[in-house]
C-alpha cells in the first residue's frame, strides 16, 4: 500500500515540481556531512571505548584487534566500511556483536567502542565526543577523500531499465552507485530517497533478473540493488531487489 502511494505522487509531475524544490531546501539546511578525519571523538571517550572493547570484544576480535581475519583494523576495515557512514557499523554491532543474547551493551558503550577503533585505525581526535545522532553524518574515507564504492561492494543506484542485450537486461543513465546494508525491499525513508535520486551516465549490466519477472518492462525508472562487479566497458551488479519507481524513465 505505502509503495503505492509512493509509486502515484512520482508519477504526478505537478506533486513532483512541488516536492524537488523542499528536497533541495532540505538538503541546503541540512548540517554538512563530515568525515572520519575531522575529529569525530575525544581520547576521553576512547579510553572508554578501549575498555569496553577489552570486555566485550577482545576475546574474539583480539586486543589488538587483529582477531576474526582483522576486519576492525586497516586495509580490510577500509574496504568493508569506506564510502559508508559510521551508523551503518553501528548498526551492524549491535545486531551481531557481541555474540549471545542482544542488549549486553548500552548505546552508548557501541558508540564508545567505534570511537576506539577509529583511534586504533589512526583517525585523529578531536575536542567533542562522538554522539549518537551525529553517526549517520559521518562518513568512512580515505585520507585522499571519496572514492568509487569498491568492487563487491552490495549497492543501490536507480536508471532506466533498457531491453535486453545479448540476453542480459541493461540499467542505462544510471546514477552512481552508493553502499547500501539492506540487500531487500527498501522501507519508507529509502524508498522516498530512491524516488528522488537522480540518474546518471553509467550503464550496468543486470544479473539473476530472472527473480524478478513482474519487474522486467522496458522504459521504467527501477531502484536496483545488488552486488557490484566492475570491468572495462562491462559494469555489473547482481541483484538482491529490483523495484520500479516510475512507469517512464522521462520525467
Amino acid at each position: 500500500m505505502l509503495q503505492r502511494r509512493i509509486r502515484r505522487f512520482i508519477d504526478n509531475p505537478a506533486l513532483m515540481s512541488m516536492l524537488l524544490p523542499l528536497i533541495a531546501f532540505g538538503q541546503a539546511a541540512a548540517p554538512k556531512p563530515r568525515t572520519v578525519w575531522d575529529g569525530v571523538y575525544n581520547q576521553a571517550q576512547e579510553d572508554r571505548g578501549r575498555t569496553a572493547y577489552g570486555f566485550y570484544c577482545s576475546r574474539c576480535h583480539g586486543e589488538d584487534l587483529n582477531g576474526a581475519r582483522g576486519v576492525l583494523i586497516g586495509a580490510k576495515f577500509m574496504d568493508r566500511w569506506r564510502e559508508d557512514n559510521l551508523n551503518s557499523l553501528v548498526a551492524l554491532m549491535k545486531q551481531t556483536m557481541p555474540p549471545g543474547p542482544r542488549g549486553q551493551l548500552s548505546s552508548a558503550e557501541y558508540v564508545d567502542i567505534v570511537a576506539y577503533v577509529l583511534g586504533a585505525n589512526q583517525f585523529p581526535s578531536g575536542a567533542g565526543e562522538l554522539a549518537i545522532n551525529d553517526l549517520d553524518r559521518i562518513l568512512v574515507v580515505g585520507k585522499e577523500g571519496p572514492k568509487p564504492v569498491p568492487d563487491f561492494a552490495l549497492v543501490t543506484v536507480v536508471g532506466c531499465l533498457s531491453a535486453p542485450v545479448n540476453s542480459r537486461w541493461i540499467l542505462t543513465d544510471a546514477s552512481e552507485p552508493v553502499r547500501t546494508r539492506n540487500p531487500r525491499e527498501s522501507p519508507e525513508g529509502e524508498l522516498a530517497a530512491a524516488a528522488v535520486r537522480p540518474g546518471g551516465s553509467h550503464t550496468f549490466g543486470l544479473l539473476d533478473t530472472l527473480n524478478f519477472p513482474n519487474e522486467l518492462n522496458p522504459g521504467r525508472w527501477m531502484e536496483a540493488k545488488g552486488f557490484l562487479m566492475r570491468a572495462p566497458g562491462d559494469d555489473r551488479i547482481n541483484l538482491t531487489w529490483l523495484h520500479t519507481l516510475r512507469e517512464t524513465c522521462r520525467r
